[in-house]
């Protein structure tokens, strides 16, 4: 027993040197193995079953090439190896050979028409190309040939419910992994399919019969969110307000306001005049350059508008700006027009009026 573990170290060993020696491409055991190689082979009990273990290894760490041709060599030294041939039925498979793939699926079948590994290989083979009644048909023979088996029941509830059957597919997926995990899985499945309704009823009992399932409650917010975003990205449109009564004091929700008509005014010679008796109160205006009067007739004034120092127009003061009525002739005024001028002045102002008349 000694001796085989030390045969088998030597036989790595030299694999290894091998792998070193080649660069990037590993190739342990080609036709030119060499002396050593060949006597450490020798002294192994079984050397296709480490062939085999050493296939699968490079299979998995993605090292296609070096899987293939130790499979190869399997074959070589055993031809009816099922194991060898779906190894490099998987082989074809990750390459995109389907239909290599699929003869050598077969092929292994031929070999083992009976066994539970080789009919789930290919049911499975059969749910990746979506399949489906081919992918079903085949994981319940092998279902058939080992009803225990819980990994080929659980290949056949995820086909099943892939393919629309839910509840046939619940039943598998309880006698394989559980009842929470059942809703899990199918939950998963409906959520991969855009169905995120049903999905979100699935997480949500499956929370509920084990609330330490965290994954349940996780995917249970995340489509919460998906919802939610998607109904922002659409609008609210389509959304119907609930029928609510209105506080009291405030509008109806159905008020619909109406434009008003705006009147324009004319100013009239009147508000002139009124305009005039403001602006001598105020101290300051505003500019009105560039402005003249559109009916100078009626003013009282020159109809030539000095202009100020200050840079401000001002069409009814034209001498002293403090003092707008220090050029007034209310003397070329008619009386009517004199007294609707001096209503409303202060005592101080109509004495400035008297003086300097």
């Amino acid at each position: 027993m000694q001796k085989t573990h030390l045969a088998i170290v030597a036989l790595m060993c030299v694999a290894l040197t091998g792998c070193a020696s080649s660069g990037s491409r590993w190739n342990l055991f080609s036709q030119n193995d060499t002396r050593e190689t060949a006597q450490a082979r020798r002294k192994l009990k079984d050397p296709r079953k480490l062939d085999l273990a050493y296939a699968k290894w490079q299979e998995q760490i993605g090292n296609i090439t070096e899987a293939r041709e130790r499979y190869q060599r399997v074959l070589h030294d055993q031809p009816q190896s099922v194991e060898a041939m779906l190894g490099l039925a998987r082989l074809d498979q990750l390459a995109g050979r389907m239909q290599e793939a699929e003869q050598g699926y077969r092929k292994a079948l031929k070999a083992a028409p009976n066994d539970t590994l080789v009919l789930d290989a290919l049911g499975q083979f059969y749910s990746n190309q979506e399949k489906w009644p081919q992918a079903i048909d085949t994981l319940r023979q092998a279902l058939t040939a080992a009803p225990n088996d819980s990994t080929v029941r659980f290949h056949l509830a995820v086909a099943m419910a892939k393919s629309g059957d839910i509840t046939g597919a619940k039943s598998h997926f309880i006698n394989s992994v559980g009842d929470a995990e059942a809703d899990y899985n199918i939950g998963l499945i409906l959520h991969d399919q855009g169905k995120l309704d049903q999905a979100e009823q699935h997480f949500l009992q499956a929370s509920v019969k084990k609330p330490t399932l965290e994954q349940a409650t996780y995917w249970l917010n995340e489509i919460r969110v998906e919802k939610e975003t998607k109904q922002v990205l659409s609008g609210n449109a389509n959304r119907s307000r609930p029928n609510m009564q209105a506080p009291t004091g405030a509008m109806p929700t159905s008020t619909n306001f109406q434009p008003v008509a705006v009147t324009e005014h004319h100013l009239t010679p009147n508000d002139l005049l009124g305009v005039q008796q403001t602006s001598g109160q105020q101290t300051s205006g505003i500019p009105t350059n560039g402005i003249k009067s559109t009916n100078n007739r009626n003013l009282p004034l020159s109809t030539t508008v000095p202009q100020r120092d200050t840079g401000v127009n001002n069409p009814f003061a034209t001498g002293n700006p403090g003092n707008p009525w220090s050029t007034l002739n209310t003397g070329a005024m008619s009386q009517s027009t004199a007294a609707g001028a001096t209503q409303g002045l202060t005592a101080q102002q109509l004495e400035q009026l008297r003086n300097q008349r």
